[in-house]
């Protein structure tokens, strides 16, 4: 186990980052992101159900708190993905790509509605 870390280490190092951070996944998933969203903009269901893979935790984590069951928030994460799938073609690509997808998970925060392209 200790070998693995060090060598997460060594390579996030190389790569120019903090040497104690504690995830190197972030950069590497904007990027897988963004590429995604493109894909997504001209039709591909697959690239749709991998970024799904992707962020679904994250979007979760931050839609729970808004609802007060784990399955409406489940609800709403779907929704989420259908607004993003209907937004795609509108998102310009970027280093952002985890913004733009956050802002469609916080949507109206009145109304629970995903949000609306940027």
């Amino acid at each position: 186990m200790k070998e693995a870390k060090t060598g997460a280490r060594q390579r996030h190092r190389s790569g120019g980052g903090s040497p104690n951070a504690a995830c190197v996944v972030p950069g590497r998933a904007t990027a897988r992101a963004d590429d995604l969203l493109v894909l997504i903009a001209h039709g591909s269901t697959k690239a749709l159900a991998e970024l799904y893979d992707l962020v679904a935790p994250l979007l979760l984590a931050l839609l729970r708190p808004r609802h007060s069951t784990v399955e409406q928030a489940k609800d709403a994460l779907v929704g989420v993905f259908a607004q993003i799938w209907r937004t795609a073609p509108a998102y310009s690509t970027g280093p952002y790509a985890l913004d733009w997808i956050i802002d469609q998970a916080q949507g109206d925060s009145r109304t629970g509605a995903p949000g609306r392209a940027a």
